[in-house]
C-alpha cells in the first residue's frame, strides 16, 4: 500500500492478545478520565462492543465465520452471558452470537474468557471486515457444488490479518454460497462468492458492490468464473480498492456499493485487474469436499412425532444423516438452554452445530438411528418446537428495545405477527419457506430488503402525536440471476401490521402457494396491499400511540447516533473543538497538544500523552513535508514546553498550530490523504462583505456534533463574516441557540425544500467574551 495510506501504521497484524491489551488500556484511561467516551468508542466498536440504548450497558458481538460453533465454545458463551450479561445469547442475521447487557466492568473479562475458547469479537463492529457468512447447509446440501465452509474462515483471516482495526471507509461484508440458490446472500454483499464449475473444474462466481439498508443495491457480477487459487488475490484487491476509493468523509455514502456505482463495474473491474498485476499473493489454505450425489439413507422412524419430522428434519447428502432445525424465537437462547445443548454435543461428538442467517441453530450429522434420542434430549430444552418455517424463520432486529438507531420495537412487532398468524385459520405449513423480516429502522439489519415480506420502522404524526409506523415492501430475494429488492412504499401504523400481514398471507394462500410468492408479488400482491392499507379502519390516535411491547406512548427518547461507523471524523472534530476551547481559556500547551493529536487517528496512532501527540505529529506531518518549516517552529516550542523545558510558548504559537491542523483537515480528501499546507499568513481581521458567506451542509449530522462542526468553520472566518448552514429540523432548533450563547448573531432561520438554512454572523472577540 502506498506511503500515504491510512492503514500503513497498522500494516502489521495485531495479535489477538494485543487487541485485548489495547482495549484494556483504553478502558483504564477512560476510568481515569484521560480518555473521552468518544475515544473509548473508537477502540471498543471495532472490537465488536457496542453501547446499547441504556447508557452504560454494552453488547459484545462474537464472530462465527460460516456460523460454525463447537460445544465447548457454546458452553463458554453461556457462562459469559450468565456471569456478566443478561443470561441470554442472541443469534444474528450474519451468524454472529451476541451477549447483551454487559456493564463496562464486564466487557474485558468477557472478551478474555471468550478468547480462551478460541472466540473473538474482533471485526464484530466498526469499519472492519465483518463476519463472513455462508449457507447453514454448507457441506450437507445435496445441491451444492462443493463445501464452502473452509473458505468462510480462511478468507476472513486473509482479509483481516494485514488490516488495522476500524480503518476501512466503512464496514465490508463477505458472503459465500455453495450453489445458485445463494443462501448466504452473495448477490447482495460487498463481496460475494458463489460456488460454480466450468468444464468440470470447480471455482466461484464473484460479485461486488451489493448491500442492504438505506440505498440498498444488488451486487454486480465481477466475473462469472474464477479458479479457487485466484479468490484471495481478488478479495484483497477489492478490499484495497475500497480502502482507496471509499468516501471516509460521508459515512452515508461510504460503503463499497457507492464506489462501484460511482466508477461503474467496467472501470472497477479494470482497477481490480491492475491491482492483481501489482500483487503476488498466494492462495488461501482452503479446500472443500465434493458435493457428489449420495444414495438416500433410511427414512426417519415413523414413531417420531410427525410434526417434528415434518418441520424440523432435513436429509443431508450424507446417507443416513439428518439436520435438526432448532428454532430460536427472535434469535434468543438463554444460558441454561445453551449449557444443556453444549452438554448434548459433548455426548455426541459427531454432531455439529451452526448458527443460521434466520437467527436459528441447526444440528448436523444426526444419524437416523439417533433421531429418537435427539428428540428426547432436545424437547426438555425447549428446542424441539415444531412450527412452520414462516414462523420459525421470521426475523426481527433488536429495534428500539436496545439499539440507539431503532425507531420502532421490531421484536414486539414480530411477536404480535406470530401470535396473530398462529391463531388464524391459515395453512401456514403449506405456504412454503416464506420469509418475513422486521427492522426497527431503514438500516435492514433484519435483511428486510430481500425478504418476501419486509417491514421497517418509521415515525409519523397523527393529530399532532408521534405514532409508530412501518413501511411495507414485498417480493425481495436472493439467488444467481434472480436477486431482487423488495418493492413498495405502503405505510401503516405499527398496531395494524399484524392484520395486514395476515391479509397478505390469506390472499397468497388463495392465489396458490405452488406458484410461488415471487409470481404473487408480480401479479396480485400490489393490488392486495393497496386494498388492505386503504381498508384500515380509522382509529383514535391514542389507540395507535403505543408500540408493540411497550405500554408507554411512542417516543424517540434514547435514540441517538449509531456506533457502526464510529471513528475518524467524529474524533477529529471533537479534538479540534477541545483545542479551540483550551486556546480560548488560555491553556496554550493543552491546546497545542490536542491540535497535534486530532489528525493522528488517520495514521493509526494512539498517543498516550500530549508529548507523544506532538512528537507523532512532527513525524507524520512535518517530517513528510506536509507542514513547512515556517510553521514547524511553533511545534518545536510546544514540544519543549511539553517536555518540561522552559520555552516561550505563547498564544500565537498555539493559534498557529491549531490553524495549521485545521488547514490540513480542510484539505483532507475522502481517502484521508492531505495536501501540503501553504506558508503561514495572518488571519484576516477586516470583515468581508456579507455576500461572501461560507456554506456548510450539515444535514444528517446529529446534535451536538452539528454545532461542533459549525464552530470549527466559524473559527476560520473573520469577525463579521457570515456562515450559512443547512440543517435538519432538530439542528435548526439547537444550533442557533448555541451560536447565540457564544455571542454570534443569528441572522435568519428559514425552512426550504432541502432543509433549514441558518445564517450566522461571526462575532468580534470582544462580543464573544461578553457572551
Amino acid at each position: 500500500m502506498d506511503g500515504g495510506r491510512v492503514n500503513k501504521a497498522s500494516a502489521k497484524p495485531l495479535p489477538r492478545s494485543a487487541d485485548l491489551q489495547r482495549l484494556r488500556r483504553a478502558i483504564e484511561a477512560h476510568r481515569a478520565g484521560r480518555r473521552s467516551d468518544l475515544q473509548l468508542r473508537s477502540v471498543r466498536v471495532p472490537m465488536g462492543v457496542y453501547e446499547q440504548r441504556e447508557t452504560g450497558r454494552f453488547m459484545a458481538r462474537v464472530c462465527l465465520p460460516g456460523g460454525v460453533l463447537t460445544g465447548p465454545q457454546l458452553a463458554v458463551l453461556a457462562e459469559v452471558a450468565q456471569r456478566f450479561g443478561s443470561g441470554r445469547l442472541h443469534v444474528t442475521t450474519r451468524q454472529d452470537v451476541q451477549v447483551h447487557d454487559l456493564p463496562l466492568s464486564g466487557v474485558l473479562p468477557s472478551l478474555e474468557r471468550l478468547a480462551e475458547a478460541g472466540l473473538s469479537t474482533r471485526g464484530g463492529g466498526g469499519n472492519t471486515v465483518r463476519n463472513s457468512t455462508s449457507c447453514e447447509r454448507a457441506g450437507t446440501c445435496p445441491d451444492e457444488i462443493f463445501d464452502v465452509t473452509p473458505w468462510a474462515g480462511a478468507l476472513q483471516r486473509a482479509l483481516t490479518r494485514d488490516t488495522g482495526l476500524g480503518l476501512l471507509p466503512r464496514k465490508f461484508k463477505l458472503a459465500i454460497s455453495g450453489c445458485d440458490s445463494d443462501c448466504a446472500g452473495a448477490t447482495v454483499a460487498d463481496l460475494g462468492l458463489v460456488a460454480t464449475q466450468q468444464g468440470g473444474v470447480p471455482g466461484f462466481r464473484v460479485y461486488v458492490g451489493g448491500g442492504l439498508g438505506t440505498g440498498s443495491r444488488l451486487a454486480d457480477e465481477l466475473w462469472t468464473f474464477v479458479p479457487p487459487e485466484r479468490v484471495e488475490p481478488i478479495a484483497r484487491a477489492v478490499r484495497d480498492l475500497f480502502d482507496r476509493h471509499g468516501d471516509r468523509k460521508d459515512k452515508h455514502r461510504a460503503r463499497l456499493r457507492f464506489v462501484v456505482q460511482r466508477l461503474g463495474i467496467e472501470r472497477f473491474r479494470r482497477l481490480v485487474m491492475d491491482q492483481l498485476r501489482q500483487g503476488a499473493e498466494g492462495p488461501v489454505a482452503a479446500s472443500g469436499r465434493s458435493a457428489a450425489v449420495q444414495p438416500a439413507g433410511p427414512a426417519p422412524d415413523p414413531a417420531l412425532p410427525a410434526s417434528w419430522s415434518r418441520h424440523c428434519l432435513r436429509p443431508q447428502r450424507q446417507p443416513g444423516e439428518h439436520e435438526v432445525l432448532l428454532g430460536l424465537p427472535l434469535g434468543d437462547l438463554d444460558s441454561d438452554t445453551a449449557r444443556g445443548l453444549a452438554a448434548l454435543l459433548s455426548e455426541h461428538p459427531r454432531w455439529e452445530l451452526r448458527s443460521t442467517m434466520r437467527q436459528n441453530l441447526v444440528l448436523r450429522g444426526v444419524r437416523t438411528a439417533d433421531l429418537g434420542a435427539a428428540h428426547a434430549s432436545l424437547a426438555p430444552l425447549g428446542l424441539a418446537r415444531a412450527v412452520p418455517s414462516v414462523l420459525r424463520d421470521m426475523v426481527a432486529c433488536a429495534g428500539a428495545s436496545t439499539c440507539k438507531l431503532g425507531l420502532c420495537r421490531s421484536r414486539g412487532a414480530a411477536v404480535a405477527i406470530a401470535e396473530r398468524l398462529s391463531k388464524a385459520s391459515l395453512p401456514l405449513a403449506g405456504l412454503g419457506e416464506l420469509h418475513i423480516a422486521v427492522s426497527g429502522c431503514p438500516n435492514s439489519c433484519s435483511r428486510h430488503a430481500v425478504a418476501d415480506i419486509g417491514l421497517f420502522g418509521a415515525a409519523r404524526r397523527l393529530g399532532g402525536d408521534l405514532v409508530p409506523h412501518y413501511q411495507l415492501r414485498l417480493g425481495g430475494g436472493v439467488g444467481v440471476g434472480r436477486a431482487r429488492l423488495a418493492a413498495g412504499r405502503w405505510i401503516l401504523p405499527a398496531r395494524r401490521v399484524p392484520q395486514v400481514v395476515q391479509g397478505l398471507l390469506e390472499a397468497f394462500a388463495a392465489f396458490g402457494p405452488q406458484r410461488g410468492f415471487a409470481e404473487f408479488c408480480s401479479t396480485a400482491a400490489p393490488q392486495v396491499a393497496d386494498g388492505l392499507v386503504l381498508a384500515l379502519a380509522p382509529e383514535p390516535e391514542a389507540a395507535l400511540a403505543c408500540d408493540w411491547g411497550s405500554s408507554e406512548p411512542f417516543s424517540l427518547a434514547g435514540r441517538g447516533p449509531g456506533e457502526c461507523g464510529a471513528g475518524v471524523i467524529d474524533l477529529i472534530d471533537v479534538d479540534l473543538e477541545s483545542a479551540a476551547e483550551a486556546l480560548a481559556a488560555g491553556r496554550w500547551l493543552e491546546s497545542a497538544e490536542l491540535a497535534a493529536r486530532a489528525l493522528l487517528v488517520t495514521r493509526g496512532e494512539e498517543p498516550e500523552d500530549g508529548g507523544q501527540s506532538l512528537e507523532l505529529f512532527r513525524r507524520h506531518f512535518v517530517g513528510t513535508g506536509l507542514v513547512g518549516a515556517d510553521r514547524a517552529a511553533c511545534l518545536l516550542r510546544a514540544m519543549e514546553a511539553s517536555g518540561g523545558r522552559r520555552a516561550l510558548l505563547d498564544r500565537t504559537d498555539a493559534e498557529l498550530l491549531l490553524e495549521t491542523v485545521r488547514a490540513l483537515y480542510e484539505g483532507m480528501d475522502a481517502r484521508l490523504e492531505f495536501r501540503p499546507v501553504a506558508a503561514s499568513a495572518p488571519v484576516a481581521e477586516a470583515a468581508p462583505e456579507e455576500d461572501s458567506a461560507a456554506f456548510r451542509d450539515l444535514r444528517g449530522v446529529v446534535c451536538p456534533l452539528n454545532y461542533v462542526k459549525t464552530k470549527l468553520v466559524l473559527a476560520r472566518l473573520a469577525p463579521g463574516q457570515v456562515l450559512a448552514v443547512l440543517l435538519d429540523a432538530e439542528g435548526a432548533r439547537k444550533v442557533p441557540e448555541s451560536a447565540g450563547r457564544d455571542g454570534h448573531a443569528v441572522l435568519s432561520v428559514a425552512e426550504g425544500e432541502q432543509g433549514w438554512l441558518v445564517r450566522i454572523r461571526k462575532a468580534a472577540p470582544a462580543a464573544r467574551a461578553r457572551a
